[in-house]
């Protein structure tokens, strides 16, 4: 698998884990808290805080994630035109070259 393909499904797996697990453990939250009648008009500013903070903390899950999938995959980004050692695609230096000797 090439590293292009590699970054295509690092995008595939994490933009639908960001929606499920990042945004949905935070909508958990916050809809569980009405759905058992904890989240009406006066109590809105104890739960949002709580949803935000059930986010963050999944963020940086999904952020941890990325980083793990990244070097057990050895996806490389930016490679500034050098060849990656052990890289599985030939890169070419955009460096200008000595034309004369």
């Amino acid at each position: 698998m090439t590293n292009s393909d590699k970054q295509l499904r690092l995008y595939q797996i994490f933009s639908a884990k960001l929606v499920l697990e990042v945004f949905g453990g935070a909508g958990a939250i916050w809809g569980f808290s009405e759905a058992v009648g904890l989240r009406v008009p006066s109590t809105v500013w104890f739960w949002r805080p709580c949803a935000l903070t059930f986010g963050a903390i999944f963020f940086v899950r999904w952020l941890m994630q990325i980083q793990d999938h990244i070097a057990d995959e050895k996806i490389h980004f930016f490679a500034g035109g050098k060849a990656v050692k052990g890289s599985d695609e030939e890169q070419v230096s955009l460096a200008p070259q000595k034309m004369y000797s």
